[in-house]
């Protein structure tokens, strides 16, 4: 008996050290596991101050491109204002052009016109250029 109550003894000691060295792995993989929620947590804080952050250029950039927007409007409605009053000053001065010029023309014609003669004038002439021309086609 003596020799199975010494035996169980050292069973009992090496399991009691087996239990005390894996009680020390045990606490250095909790350590390990702390460290790491850790470094995590680190990672969040940093992702949600960089997230912040993006955000708000994102903003900024965005008020930016309104308020440019707001002034290359004005900048075009401007132009078109200017290109529309230089339109109308140019379709109003070739009004004016072709009024006198028809008014000019129609004196002309007024002081000029003949009547009758014109109107053989022409007539012969026509006929002479319709001659003229059936006797080159033949």
């Amino acid at each position: 008996m003596t020799s199975s109550s010494s035996s169980s003894s050292r069973s009992a000691a090496r399991r009691k050290s087996e239990s005390h060295l894996f009680k020390w792995e045990d606490e250095a993989i909790l350590d390990e596991v702390s460290m790491v929620e850790a470094k995590v947590l680190d990672l969040v804080h940093d992702f949600q101050s960089l997230s912040k952050s993006v955000t708000e250029q994102i903003d900024s950039h965005k008020t930016w491109l309104q308020e440019l927007e707001v002034e290359m409007m004005s900048k075009l409605n401007e132009h078109m204002s200017k290109v529309a009053q230089s339109m109308d000053e140019a379709t109003r001065q070739f009004k004016e052009d072709m009024d006198a010029t028809l008014n000019s023309n129609m004196n002309t014609t007024l002081l000029s016109n003949n009547g009758p003669v014109h109107n053989f004038a022409a007539a012969v002439g026509i006929v002479l250029a319709i001659a003229c021309l059936y006797w080159k086609l033949l």
